[in-house]
């Protein structure tokens, strides 16, 4: 069934799209004169609390302006990618987003055979002249969450959980062992793979096995496996640091901070630059743009020591001098 913001979230806008029923009101007027955007989401779809979930936050904030008509697909409907874009150009959308490295393949295809068409494809880069690139220096924001966790660490030893291992997820793995170690040299890095973004089993089974291990601070990037591992680090009292959005709700006695990685920020910047960019352009977002960063800290209290070294550490990376 396609699922329209304009119809498909009446029921929403109570709580999250404030002032839109002045819309929904007199569709047809307003939705001529609106610009169209379609996204294709990512695998896990909506109430990851995470990648998606982020990504409707900026389809909202378009869809506040009055100046957007914003449409999506899910794979439990579409059941793949590449129908989803068929889908939406056939809707005649301004632009058409997909949603996650995994998504690249199939919207590669279409925008080849839509040249006129314009598309965006979020978290990888394509070099096709009709779609534009916009990814994330998640090795900053993760950097930042390391910083944390290598000052709240009481055993030395952190733990990180990636979806899959690849270059992207490594990154978030990287920046987080690098902030660590930056501020506490006797951290270690506990590391696993659940080579799935959709179980959150599976998340609690990794959790547990680094726990065991003695680690006291995890920190996944595992999409809604992830939602595992911060259930398991609560269950057990050891500290986790949650990804993508703020996620101290899902585990409020174990979430000390969570590393923000602004997807509806891009959403945003995709739609503000439509009109002037090439659009084969390739965007990067990083924590000079706010596309990075650390969601507020609870039940974190650094000594004066603690704090400078903190401090210090993010003034580097923003730098850009940290060795």
């Amino acid at each position: 069934m396609k699922k329209s913001l304009i119809i498909g979230l009446l029921a929403a806008c109570v709580t999250w799209l404030p002032g839109c029923q002045s819309v929904i009101d007199q569709p047809e007027a307003t939705v001529e004169t609106r610009q169209s955007m379609g996204v294709v989401l990512s695998d896990v779809g909506l109430g990851d609390q995470s990648f998606s979930d982020a990504a409707m936050r900026g389809m909202g904030q378009l869809r506040e302006t009055g100046e957007w008509f914003v449409d999506y697909r899910e794979l439990t409907e579409t059941e793949t990618y590449k129908a989803g874009f068929e889908q939406l150009v056939a809707d005649g959308h301004d632009v058409i987003i997909g949603l996650g490295f995994a998504c690249q393949e199939d919207l590669e295809t279409v925008a080849a055979e839509y040249p006129e068409q314009q598309f965006a494809l979020i978290d990888a880069v394509s070099t096709l002249p009709n779609v534009m690139s916009v990814t994330f220096k998640e090795t900053e924001g993760s950097a930042l969450a390391g910083a944390v966790a290598g000052l709240e660490t009481e055993s030395n030893k952190i733990g990180f959980i990636g979806g899959v291992d690849n270059e992207l997820i490594n990154k978030f793995g990287t920046g987080f062992e690098l902030g660590a170690k930056s501020v506490n040299n006797d951290v270690t890095m506990l590391v696993d793979y659940a080579n799935d973004f959709a179980s959150p089993e599976l998340g609690r089974k990794l959790a547990e096995k680094q726990i065991k291990a003695g680690a006291d601070v995890l920190y996944a990037a595992a999409g809604l496996t992830g939602v595992g591992v911060l259930e398991t680090a609560e269950r057990n009292g050891v500290k986790a640091i949650g990804v993508d959005s703020d996620q101290s709700m899902i585990a409020p006695d174990a979430v000390i901070t969570s590393m923000l990685k602004q997807v509806d920020l891009a959403i945003v910047e995709i739609a503000n630059r439509i009109e002037d960019e090439a659009f084969s352009a390739h965007v990067e977002l990083g924590m000079d743009e706010g596309g990075v960063g650390l969601a507020a800290l609870r039940r974190v209290q650094f000594d004066e020591d603690e704090m400078k070294r903190f401090e210090a550490f993010q003034k580097q990376l923003m730098e850009g001098t940290l060795k």
